[in-house]
């Protein structure tokens, strides 16, 4: 077809500046410029990019930057790029609640649309707080135009001087429920609260918290009391009160160490009152754990201080003395708080110390107080008595207006600001947000009919499903759940294989079957008559090329083994389920190489000996030289005068050869040489005896000599070292990247290579890869035609593993033994899975239905966020939806784009 249309462009007139005009607008790749306008929003990222888990920070940089674009002032997200943003017609969250990452993929025949209508999979890093509300909330960073906007409209109103008030600028001007005052876990590090996993809270008892609360959540008063003792201040009293103010838990305190001070002018604690108490803290950490449900939410005035005399974490808190906050990090008293704001009188000079009851309910209903009545009222009725003036005399802090005002943006706001709806629908008011589209329902059913409804009204939708998250709370043992679950995920990757010799060791397996994939573990099965082994895969591709390469194959001693899967339960869809894996769209175009080696040539070439960077064969260049010199300066009568002065000219060739790599060395028999120089010139003077000269000589030839054999010797040596440390690095190198690029492109380009993260652990050297093709015809070629890198054979197979999955078996991991087994014929077991299934399925409908009635250009994310316990990651699902004129272009971008050179 090139040919005719070259003839009749010859056949055509000289172009006008109209057809000039035209023929420019054909860019440089052959494509019009009006159909790269016609074409729909897209999201991109590098092959490579896939396997590093997204956050809620990512999440919402990329919807931030799809709401407001480049004119709001807002540059492309960092981990990843959407193409024509302007053309985003509105965005869309689903959050399945109570799900992560392991239930998709032990369930993964059952999401039919998740896996086949999203193109794009990352594992998330669960986030601490709650990630609706993480959303809306979070700060609008860099944005001019709706900022701008924001600023123009509180100038010219009222409220101007208001929204500079410290408790306006943290909490905005908007009332919200009780979530909205939590403090996050960065804020409770920043105020040194004893936190899970930081210094200092270590040997600290956790609560048995939810990973979230609600609006519902009851609240809690507690205070404590503390003496100094020989170890600092230590707890002597805890008072805790409900939400109604009643007292629950008041109790006195044995220190376990020797009291200094009883500061009775504070705690009201003396002698006295200790003297029969056997309460130990330990003992009523365990009373304070049975007390707080799982949802409760602890008040306090200076609560970390409580929190620190009790040895406790507790991840739910609001502080009062942060609510009615002050410039510059200062705090009210409580005693003031509760004088100005509740009108009463607690912690008198007539009553000796602090009652801690007293103290508690005063925090409480402070709490209660700011969050039922909402800052901007606090402050306006406030203001004089407690911040000493009128809202008006807050202004801007001076040279930081703009930055003070941009990291105040909440998204929210924002997205008011720029005239954009958002709506919030929920079964639960498990969060209040600052919209006034908020819906609740209370089943997912109606969650999906209100979505529909309202759905043309609004460009920004976050859908909480719930339905799972209330079928666990359902369950008779989460935690059984939770195992069962990781134990199906890790039978697919078991293989049996034997009869094996009987002198065969777990290396010895490890080393036959490592060639195939990681082997994460070997146990040896003594207990049967003949020895087998139970091998344990870190991927499903390492147990599938097992079976199909290694069962029937004959070892040296001629034993003969088999190789299998266990039938179990888990895996009699085992077929089924592989079958679609390697159809999943992550997994399209690419291939599974394994029993990979490191190019140990160019490893031992550049091997760097002390520091030095003398390599082997610059050695073997500068000891050969030497040699020769060390045998032309012996002495042999006449031609002594010419070898010796040739000398410094070879060791300066050698010097060369070598690029000076070990110049202390080569300083040294420099200097010795341009010495024997010397006295060579002195020996050949005239008027010297001839007997005076042959003594010069002897002594000169004695002289070199000695030298050129010591750098003889100190060469060997660092030849030697060098050889050691080649082989060690040629052993740990591992794989590079381009060496892979290099030998698998002989088939086709290569656009991506995953290489597996370095362990510090048993496996150092990684011996697999995965590589991403353009065309299903290339990797064909490569899958029908035998791969070998450097003289070793290679095993390929098309892909199982997602590109976000660095492991199948450590998807989740659960308390206890990993080799513990639930009783397969448990009928609870079976009966629960199976409800989890009807519930996966219905989840996975609504889910397709959310999906087909979004409008084009849509931008769709769908979320499972995992939990912040040992339960494994989340799984964050995104998709730009396409009308069927853009799905073909779309498949086509999805198999030759990478990451735009941007």
């Amino acid at each position: 077809m090139a040919s005719p249309v070259c003839l009749k462009r010859k056949r055509e007139p000289s172009p006008t500046p109209e057809s000039s005009k035209r023929v420019k607008e054909i860019d440089r790749n052959g494509v019009p410029e009006s159909e790269h306008r016609s074409r729909p929003p897209r999201l991109t990222l590098p092959f490579d990019r896939l396997q590093e888990p997204v956050t809620l920070k990512d999440l919402t940089e990329l919807l931030q930057f799809a709401a407001l674009g480049k004119t709001g002032g807002l540059k492309q997200p960092s981990w990843c790029h959407l193409h024509h943003q302007r053309k985003v017609s509105g965005l869309s969250v689903v959050v399945l609640e109570g799900l992560s990452q392991a239930h998709f993929y032990r369930h993964y025949l059952y999401f039919k649309h998740l896996r086949t209508k999203y193109t794009s999979r990352h594992s998330y890093t669960p986030s601490p707080g709650n990630v609706i509300s993480g959303i809306f909330s979070s700060e609008v960073v860099g944005n001019s135009s709706p900022a701008g906007a924001l600023g123009d409209q509180t100038s010219a109103q009222p409220e101007g001087g208001l929204r500079w008030h410290p408790v306006i600028r943290k909490f905005g001007l908007e009332s919200r429920g009780l979530t909205g005052y939590l403090l996050t876990q960065e804020e409770m590090i920043k105020k040194h609260f004893p936190v899970h996993g930081m210094p200092g809270s270590e040997g600290f008892v956790c609560t048995d918290s939810d990973d979230c609360v609600t609006d519902s959540s009851p609240l809690y008063g507690l205070d404590c009391e503390m003496c100094l003792t020989e170890r600092g201040n230590e707890l002597t009293r805890i008072s805790l009160v409900d939400s109604r103010g009643s007292c629950v838990l008041d109790e006195l305190v044995k220190p376990p160490n020797r009291i200094l001070n009883y500061l009775t002018q504070f705690s009201g604690i003396t002698r006295a009152m200790l003297q029969p108490i056997t309460t130990t803290l330990r003992e009523v950490q365990s009373k304070l754990k049975k007390v707080l449900p799982r949802d409760a939410v602890l008040v306090g005035h200076s609560l970390d201080n409580d929190l620190r005399a009790l040895n406790l974490i507790h991840p739910h808190v609001i502080d009062t003395s942060l609510l009615y906050r002050r410039e510059f990090g200062q705090r009210f008293k409580l005693k003031v708080l509760a004088e100005t704001v509740l009108k009463k009188q607690i912690q008198t000079e007539e009553r000796r110390g602090h009652d801690p009851t007293e103290d508690a309910q005063a925090a409480l209903e402070l709490a209660q107080y700011f969050i039922h009545t909402g800052p901007r009222q606090v402050v306006e009725l406030y203001c004089e008595e407690l911040w000493g003036g009128s809202p008006a005399m807050y202004q801007p802090p001076v040279n930081r207006s703009t930055s003070t005002h941009k990291h105040n943006n909440r998204f929210a706001e924002v997205l008011k600001s720029s005239g954009q709806s958002a709506l919030f629908i929920g079964k639960r008011a498990e969060i209040t947000l600052a919209l006034s589209n908020q819906q609740w329902h209370s089943s997912d059913r109606e969650v999906l009919s209100s979505f529909k409804r309202g759905l043309e009204s609004h460009s920004f939708s976050v859908v909480q499903l719930s339905s799972f998250s209330d079928h666990l709370k359902s369950m008779i043992s989460t935690d059984q759940h939770y195992h069962t679950m990781s134990q199906r995920l890790r039978e697919m990757c078991v293989v049996f294989a034997g009869p094996l010799p009987s002198d065969y060791t777990e290396r010895d397996v490890r080393r036959l079957f490592s060639s195939r994939g990681t082997v994460r573990a070997v146990r040896l099965l003594n207990a049967t008559q003949r020895m087998h082994a139970e091998v344990e895969f870190e991927l499903l591709e390492g147990a599938v090329l097992a079976v199909e390469m290694l069962n029937g194959t004959l070892l040296h001693n001629g034993h003969i083994i088999k190789v299998q899967r266990p039938v179990k339960e888990s895996t009699l869809d085992l077929d089924v389920f592989l079958s679609c894996l390697q159809d999943d769209p992550l997994n399209a175009n690419v291939i599974y190489a394994a029993g990979l080696k490191a190019n140990a040539k160019t490893a031992r070439l550049a091997a760097k000996v002390n520091g030095t960077g003398l390599n082997a064969e610059a050695a073997a260049k500068v000891n050969e030289t030497w040699l020769n010199a060390n045998a032309a300066a012996k002495f042999n009568g006449t031609g002594l005068n010419a070898n010796v002065a040739a000398l410094p000219d070879k060791v300066n060739r050698a010097r060369l050869h070598a690029k000076a790599n070990h110049s202390g060395l080569l300083e040294k028999v420099n200097g010795t040489l341009l010495n024997a120089k010397a006295k060579l010139a002195e020996a050949n003077g005239p008027g010297l005896h001839a007997k005076a000269k042959f003594a010069k000589l002897a002594e000169l030839s004695a002289e070199v000599n000695g030298t050129l054999l010591k750098a003889k010797a100190m060469l060997a040596e660092i030849a030697a070292e060098a050889k050691v440390g080649a082989r060690l690095q040629a052993k740990t190198a591992g794989l590079c990247e381009e060496d892979l690029r290099e030998a698998f492109g002989r088939y086709g380009a290569v656009k991506g290579v995953i290489l597996p993260a370095k362990h510090s652990g048993k496996q150092k050297r990684r011996r697999h890869a995965f590589l991403k093709y353009d065309s299903p015809d290339t990797v064909d070629a490569v899958l029908s035609s035998p791969v070998e890198l450097w003289d070793r054979k290679v095993s390929t197979r098309r892909a199982l593993t997602p590109p976000h999955l660095c492991s199948w078996v450590t998807m989740m991991t659960t308390t206890g033994s990993d080799r513990e087994t639930p009783d397969e014929s448990s009928q609870e077991t079976g009966r629960e899975e199976q409800e989890v299934a009807c519930v996966m399925r219905k989840l996975d409908r609504r889910v397709g239905k959310l999906f087909r009635s979004l409008p084009d250009n849509t931008l769709s994310i769908v979320l499972l966020p995992g939990h912040n316990s040992s339960h494994g990651d989340g799984l964050c699902f995104l998709e730009v939806k396409q009308g069927s004129a853009a799905l073909s272009d779309h498949a086509h971008n999805l198999n030759t784009d990478q990451f735009p050179d941007t």
